[in-house]
């Protein structure tokens, strides 16, 4: 099988769409084990997106001069994103999890894991007062993992996504009885959860 590869040219992207695309990126490599020191920087990024939706909004109705600040900030924001693909492709490992997990998008012909499989051993365990640890075991294909949490009887859940396989919840209600249940988070829209676990809380 070729090697996965990022795809760039972000100017398919239309108007508000390249804003979407920059944010989803800048929001899956924020705190991403797999790239520590983005370049550029992730605030830098960030920077530019807002300065080309400020130059967006104001080219509605403007003059030529407002277009011409739209075209330069979008250049601007498309050269970063081109740049960020490269760091990420030299650090990526030619693993195809690890590119995904940056937000980025693979070339075509290249098929992505789909819908990823049933967590398996996954634990809930109380320890010191008002925190549990969870913990399951590493999902192929997974870029994160979707944990959520709930005290019994609640409706909702409360959804925590983290780059590993296990996440210490710290602050709950000592003496409550919770929830848990985890999915993977891969290409696929489609989750697939564990079983639900119930825990005690010291």
């Amino acid at each position: 099988m070729s090697k996965p590869k990022i795809t760039t040219g972000f100017s398919r992207y239309h108007k508000t769409e390249l804003d979407v695309k920059a944010k989803f990126i800048v929001d899956s490599m924020t705190n991403n084990p797999n790239f520590v020191t983005p370049v550029p920087s992730l605030a830098e990024v960030t920077a530019a997106t807002t300065a080309y939706m400020v130059a967006l909004s104001n080219a509605e109705g403007g003059g030529k001069s407002q277009l011409a600040i739209r075209n330069q900030t979008r250049d601007n924001l498309e050269t970063m994103l081109e740049k960020l693909a490269l760091y990420v492709e030299a650090y990526g490992k030619n693993d195809e999890v690890i590119l995904l997990s940056s937000g980025f998008s693979l070339a075509k012909g290249f098929s992505p894991i789909g819908i990823l499989t049933k967590p398996e051993r996954f634990t809930a365990q109380p320890k010191e007062k008002g925190t549990i640890n969870l913990k399951l075991a590493a999902i192929h294909g997974a870029s994160s993992y979707q944990f959520e949490y709930r005290v019994l009887g609640d409706e909702t859940w409360i959804i925590s996504v983290q780059s590993k396989s296990s996440l210490s919840l710290t602050n709950l209600q000592s003496g409550s009885q919770y929830e848990f249940r985890v999915a993977g988070i891969g290409s696929a829209k489609e989750r697939i959860y564990s079983d639900e676990l119930r825990s005690f809380v010291l």
